[in-house]
């Protein structure tokens, strides 16, 4: 999904790794446990094995989430400098001191709903991933990425989503941190997500993205890449 970025940061001399967590895209589809611990644990893996330093972490949605856990998880190891895009983070279900929160029974109604007609919460999720109407084949295509992944994963993230808290783990964060998100953000509402991010965490920027739903980085690609380039470099 990162196509318009990988195409044009390069070309700038910034070098992209994109990692296919576990159970989605190319990477292996086990069975077994699907959570932010684990997939901010196999970052972790990625990182070692590849022995790079002062990274730029970037993590969209979900992998917001991810990458605020392993921030503090990890202790920043390997990582420069942090952008969350669009971040499910720090928490989304409602709680008991986040009464703002989203009924948490819309998780478990989309997990359960990943094991009757994942098809379909797939697509429903994909129309609401946009503020202008994409075309029909940019649509397909990232249906066909979801439908990429493992049933198991899919449905296990979706919980996993619904039952993290990460507002103690923004405290751990002190580098600088880019916060980049689509003012009509249905899946990540703004100020549930985004304003959280950066009154929470020390060192913060945070870009509005005025055109944009939760899939900035195809919305208004010119404007993130360009964001993507200014704070790597």
């Amino acid at each position: 999904m990162y196509e318009y970025q990988f195409i044009q940061l390069p070309r700038e001399g910034i070098r992209c790794i994109g990692i296919d967590l576990r159970g989605y895209g190319q990477s292996s589809k086990p069975w077994g446990t699907y959570d932010i611990d684990v997939f901010a644990d196999d970052i972790k893996s990625v990182l070692d094995e590849l022995a790079v330093d002062d990274v730029t972490l970037v993590g969209f949605s979900m992998g917001g989430g991810v990458a605020t856990r392993y921030m503090s998880r990890h202790n920043e190891e390997h990582v420069g400098q942090l952008a969350l895009l669009g971040a499910a983070s720090p928490v989304l279900a409602e709680k008991p001191d986040f009464p703002e929160g989203i009924d948490k029974a819309a998780f478990t109604d989309l997990a359960t709903g990943c094991y009757r007609d994942r098809a379909t919460v797939s697509s429903e999720f994909t129309d609401s991933m946009f503020h202008s109407e994409p075309s029909p084949e940019l649509k397909d295509w990232f249906q066909g990425m979801s439908m990429e992944s493992s049933p198991q994963a899919m449905a296990d993230s979706i919980e996993s989503v619904g039952e993290m808290d990460l507002r103690p783990d923004l405290e751990d964060i002190s580098v600088p941190t880019l916060i980049c998100h689509g003012v009509h953000d249905q899946a990540c509402p703004f100020e549930l997500t985004a304003e959280k991010l950066h009154e929470g965490i020390a060192n913060t920027e945070l870009v509005r993205f005025d055109e944009s739903s939760h899939a900035l980085f195809y919305e208004e690609k010119e404007k993130l890449n360009q964001e993507l380039i200014e704070f790597s470099k």
